[in-house]
C-alpha cells in the first residue's frame, strides 16, 4: 500500500515547499520570474511564531483547509500499518503536524498554533470514523 507514503510526501511538499512549487509552476508556464526584477527570492530562517488561538474568531477557508489536510491521515495510516491502534494513529498524526509546523519557520513560513489545533481536529475526526467503522464492520462479520 503506497498511498500513505505518497500522501505523506505530498503533505510535506505542500506545507513546506508550497511557495517554491508555485514559483516553479509560474516559471515553467509563463517563462518569467514570479516577482519583479530586483525583488523576490526566499528568506530562510524567518522564525515567525504565532501562539494566539484565534481560529474560532474568524473561521476561514484556510482553517477548513488545515482540517481537510489531515483528514486522510487517520484513514491511510491504519491501512498502511494494519496492526496500528487508534491511539498510535492519533499520536502519530499530531506528531506529524507538530514536526511540520516546527520546520516551517526554517522554510520562510510561519509557525501557527492554530494550524496544529486544526490539523489535530482533522486527524481526530478521521481516526474516530475509521476505527468506528472498522469495529462496526468487524462485529457484523463475526455474527455471520
Amino acid at each position: 500500500m503506497s498511498l500513505f507514503p505518497a500522501y505523506l510526501f505530498s503533505l510535506i511538499g505542500l506545507t513546506l515547499f508550497s511557495r517554491m512549487i508555485g514559483d516553479a509552476y509560474y516559471i515553467l508556464f509563463y517563462h518569467q520570474m514570479p516577482w519583479p526584477e530586483g525583488e523576490g527570492g526566499y528568506r530562510w530562517l524567518s522564525l515567525i511564531y504565532d501562539f494566539k488561538l484565534d481560529f474560532f474568531l474568524d473561521f476561514s477557508a484556510e482553517n477548513l483547509g488545515n482540517i481537510f489536510l489531515f483528514l486522510p491521515f487517520g484513514i491511510l495510516y491504519p491501512l498502511f500499518r494494519p496492526g496500528s491502534t487508534w491511539q498510535r494513529t492519533f499520536a502519530l498524526g499530531v506528531l506529524t503536524s507538530l514536526v511540520i509546523e516546527n520546520i516551517q519557520p526554517l522554510m520562510d513560513r510561519s509557525f501557527d498554533i492554530n494550524d496544529i489545533v486544526l490539523n489535530t481536529i482533522g486527524v481526530a475526526v478521521s481516526t474516530v470514523v475509521f476505527f468506528s467503522l472498522r469495529r462496526f464492520l468487524g462485529r457484523k462479520d463475526d455474527k455471520n
